[in-house]
């Protein structure tokens, strides 16, 4: 009677830790997809922020060149001043890959991450966005501003500047640009909100940087 309550015993004893050991690989199991699709997520908006940064950067020093060439009344290519004004006006709106993290909160299964930092700093990140969203609002506004008014038609103008296929119309009324008060302020004003968004894609790069090494190190244990 012993040895059948000993084996009796052990057989619900090995059950329990099989079942353990079960949880344990499913746990481990759900807990290695969220982390695979986070860094799927996360390879996805290093390429977009890079995208957004590259041609936020590309329009201020654009800007800035043409400020300058414009301080000085010299003749200035009319190409050269077409490329500038159009990498100065072309903007590319970050759009951040929310799926996998949104997934894990609406399930509940947030919890599933062990790492409490990685958690703290997933949440700061999902909840960055409103200042990088202000910016890109405002760099619009202001090209919307730009684009229709009667300065920006009359000294530059979309039909002039050969984009979407619009055949150009004429060549820029450059020479009139030193003196108009209002275009150059314009110019300034747009350099102004691309640097803008440049510092805030600046500052995602780094956050999505530090979020997926945090991320790799948490696959690797």
């Amino acid at each position: 009677m012993i040895s059948e309550s000993v084996l009796i015993v052990l057989s619900i004893l090995l059950a329990l830790s099989a079942d353990a050991w079960l949880d344990s690989r499913n746990l481990a199991s759900q807990q290695d997809r969220y982390l695979a699709a986070l860094t799927r997520d996360f390879r996805q908006m290093k390429e977009n922020v890079d995208e957004s940064f590259h041609s936020a950067n590309r329009a201020v020093e654009a800007g800035i060149l043409l400020s300058n060439l414009l301080q000085e009344p010299a003749e200035i290519d009319a190409n050269l001043a077409r490329e500038l004004l159009w990498h100065l006006v072309f903007y590319e709106v970050f759009t951040p890959s929310i799926g996998a993290y949104e997934a894990l909160l609406v399930s509940g299964n947030i919890e599933f991450l062990e790492n409490e930092e990685l958690k703290f700093e997933l949440a700061g990140f999902f909840g960055s966005f409103r200042d990088t969203t202000a910016s890109e609002q405002l760099l619009l506004d202001t090209q919307i501003t730009l684009f229709a008014s009667d300065t920006f038609s009359r000294l530059a103008g979309w039909h002039r500047m050969g984009q979407g296929g619009v055949p150009i119309a004429g060549s820029f009324p450059i020479d009139q640009w030193y003196d108009s008060e209002e275009f150059m302020n314009a110019l300034g004003i747009l350099t102004v909100r691309q640097n803008d968004v440049l510092a805030d894609y600046d500052f995602l790069r780094l956050y999505i940087q530090n979020i997926s090494e945090g991320i790799a190190e948490q696959i690797s244990k």
